[in-house]
């Protein structure tokens, strides 16, 4: 018996080391390579437009591997982790409310509104994107282009033909408003915009023309998040 217990523990270890090799340890986004952040819990993260907080931990984040990072607990460890009780849960979800204040992986734009500062996110889509943006910050949200300069700025940073921005009619039909709540200062539509009744609730702007153009919410596309510090 004595010897089938070591056996036992000797595999336990070496499958812990191997869990350890896996593991690569970040202080600072420049350690995670292009487009990489370093979580504060010292594994690196990347853009995923499937998971809500927008990031999923890399290959190398030992137990925390390939999981979105909204799925951390203040312990560190995955929210269904044993170690985690009812009252750890309850503790974590107050510590791992999103922080105010601009991340590190947001960056100033030409054309850029003010101090302001931005992310690109990639494709999903129109309502789940907004949700993304707010979970990494609470001073964050969907781009929403004050004027022509930021629009054109906005589009040149998505790279895309069509993105999504923080304007919708989804709780007034016909009434847009922008992710804030406010009435937008600045609506360019396309000609025969707004269109859809209440099929189409969420705005993207058409890089090609400078327009916004209201769609089906579900339609794929990149969106930007905007932070203001």
């Amino acid at each position: 018996m004595r010897t089938s217990w070591l056996i036992a523990v000797s595999f336990a270890l070496a499958g812990t080391a191997c869990l350890r090799g896996t593991e690569y340890r970040c202080s600072s986004n420049t350690e995670c390579g292009t487009g990489g952040t370093c979580e504060s819990v010292g594994f690196c993260s990347f853009p995923d437009g499937t998971c809500m907080s927008g990031e999923r931990f890399g290959d190398s984040a030992g137990a925390l591997a390939n999981q979105c990072t909204g799925m951390v607990t203040g312990d560190g460890g995955p929210i269904d982790s044993p170690i985690d009780s009812p009252i750890d849960s309850a503790i974590d979800a107050a510590i791992d409310a999103p922080p105010a204040g601009c991340p590190g992986n947001y960056a100033a734009i030409a054309g850029g509104q003010g101090t302001h500062v931005y992310r690109l996110l990639a494709a999903g889509n129109g309502e789940s994107l907004h949700t993304m943006c707010v979970a990494t910050t609470t001073s964050a949200y969907l781009a929403i282009p004050d004027d022509l300069v930021e629009l054109q700025a906005l589009a040149t940073l998505s790279g895309q033909a069509r993105f999504w921005v923080g304007i919708t009619d989804k709780v007034n039909e016909g009434t847009f408003l922008t992710v804030k709540g406010q009435v937008p200062t600045f609506l360019p539509w396309q000609g025969g915009a707004p269109t859809g009744g209440n099929q189409e609730d969420c705005v993207e702007g058409v890089t090609a023309t400078s327009e916004l153009f209201n769609e089906r919410c579900n339609q794929n596309r990149v969106g930007i998040c905007e932070c203001e510090p």
